[in-house]
């Protein structure tokens, strides 16, 4: 057997070093766009709740919903397909604008022609005219959705920021004068439509894709084959995340409801962040690196290594103190949310492992192993919600963190498939997080028991972070100096930031 090429080896490591760095920086720019656009959202929020009634958002809101839904599928997975392919052909983007198109115009004439049982499924008649004119939404994103997964294959994430960022602002403004000028729920939708069309505009103008109402079968078929699993997954984890919600709204009543959706929204943030930040950077980065199983078993055991260790000891941290965030977030009258709330937060991690072991999989080609996962998923938050609805909230809340911890699990073991990773290495990638949270919980626990009978809720809050913070931040620093394993990598990661900071 001969010797592999020294000189392929050199290619792929300069290649994968390439891929880092464009991950880096996607990675900062994501982090500055959703700073700017939540700091923008803040104001959003404070004004348009002044200048329109709770009947101008709902209006608006059965709209906006449904469009969820079939956003969905809007591309039946071709977009992504267009990111993962190792090789991308003429065909492949001409087939892939085709279907978006396609599918675009599909879903505006559905909303149009279906708008009336769509008001009356909600018991909104106004929305109506609202959502057919947001079906237009569709017609615009299927023209410009090969621009942008061309962007992201190509990992132009500055780009992609500063267009989001930009098209969102404008919509805001839009929205936010047009409110206060008293248009009602059309000050939403004119700015839901700018922000579409200018989102739109500055990718077709950036990245102009190449034109052609003609869907060649042959790639269809090669898009499909990666597509066809994503848009099952995609629905599945829809499906997943609200099929619990219908089961405590179907057999408890809006109150209950109103209490887990707010305990269930608040432990979905960190998941949350983690898609909209690093998982649209990671899954073009491990596309690039599909075929480097070493790679993709670094790549996954470094981000389950960081999110543990910030992850695990923020979970203990509010299983503690979840009285607190309850009554400071949300205010008084919420305590029922408390308890399904610290049943969640358990959960933290395994929301962003699910996620990241999902995008890896997929990036790799296990798309349909993906698909499976998500599917089993699906059916164990909905079966294990009627079934335990008996207990009430917390009862739901126990069901929907076991179908987490199994979908989780399942995502570790594709990732272990397509990669070189072992359960050695994911044990270990586990280990200082879990020593930071059994710190967090020894401090927190006595400390906010202790000060609960001498100060107000945002005082043991405060109090009680700030020392278990201030003790994390020791542990890491001491992790740091020792640096081995994946804290040597750590490190250098924040060693690096710092002189690209001290150089501007």
């Amino acid at each position: 057997m001969s010797d592999p090429n020294p000189l392929d080896s050199q290619d792929k490591s300069a290649d994968a070093d390439l891929v880092g760095e464009r991950t880096r920086r996607g990675i900062s720019w994501n982090l500055l766009g959703a700073l700017f656009t939540n700091g923008m959202r803040v104001v959003v929020i404070a004004v348009l709740g002044r200048a329109l009634d709770s009947t101008d958002f709902g209006i608006v809101a059965a709209a906006i919903s449904v469009n969820a839904i079939l956003y969905a599928i809007r591309d039946v997975g071709v977009g992504q397909a267009l990111i993962q392919r190792k090789e991308l052909l003429p065909g492949h983007q001409r087939t892939g604008f085709a279907v978006s198109v396609y599918l675009g115009l599909g879903f505006s004439l559905l909303l149009l022609l279906g708008a009336p049982a769509i008001g009356d499924l909600y018991g909104i008649p106004e929305s109506v005219d609202v959502i057919r004119v947001l079906g237009v939404l569709f017609t615009i994103r299927g023209l410009s959705a090969t621009s942008r997964m061309l962007c992201q294959r190509e990992m132009r994430f500055r780009t992609i920021a500063i267009i989001d960022a930009a098209s969102f602002l404008v919509g805001s403004i839009l929205s936010m004068v047009l409110a206060v000028l008293g248009a009602g729920p059309w000050a939403l939708v004119a700015g839901y439509l700018a922000e579409e069309l200018i989102l739109s505009g500055l990718y077709l103008y950036i990245n102009p894709p190449l034109v052609s109402l003609r869907i060649e079968p042959a790639r269809l078929r090669e898009l499909m084959s990666f597509g066809g699993g994503q848009t099952v997954a995609q629905i599945a984890g829809i499906l997943a995340t609200y099929g619990d919600n219908f089961v405590v709204g179907n057999m408890l009543g809006a109150r209950a409801l109103g209490f887990y959706t707010r305990a269930y929204d608040l432990i979905k943030f960190p998941s949350t962040v983690f898609a909209s930040i690093v998982g649209s950077v990671l899954f073009p980065a491990f596309s690039r690196l599909q075929d480097d199983r070493e790679r993709l078993a670094l790549g996954f055991r470094r981000a389950l290594f960081t999110n543990a260790l910030v992850l695990l000891p923020a979970s203990a941290l509010l299983f503690v103190l979840a009285p607190e965030v309850i009554r400071v977030l949300l205010g008084v009258g919420w305590d029922e949310a408390v308890l399904p709330f610290r049943l969640l937060t358990v959960t933290m991690l395994m929301r962003t492992t699910q996620k990241l072991g999902g995008l890896v999989a997929s990036a790799a080609g296990a798309i349909n192993g993906v698909a499976l996962a998500y599917t089993g998923y699906m059916v164990l938050v909905i079966a294990g919600a009627a079934i335990s609805i008996q207990w009430g909230i917390a009862g739901v809340a126990v069901s929907t963190g076991i179908a987490i911890t199994l979908v989780s699990i399942a995502c570790i073991y594709l990732t272990m498939r397509v990669s070189t990773l072992t359960i050695g290495a994911v044990l270990a990638a586990h280990g200082p997080g879990l020593v930071l949270a059994a710190v967090t919980a020894a401090i927190a626990w006595p400390l906010a028991t202790a000060l609960r009978g001498t100060l107000g809720t945002a005082g043991v809050l405060a109090v009680t972070m700030l020392a278990t913070v201030i003790a994390c931040l020791i542990g890491v620093a001491m992790l740091l100096r020792a640096g081995r394993g994946d804290s040597a990598w750590l490190k250098s990661e924040l060693l690096r930031l710092r002189g690209r900071r001290a150089k501007r």
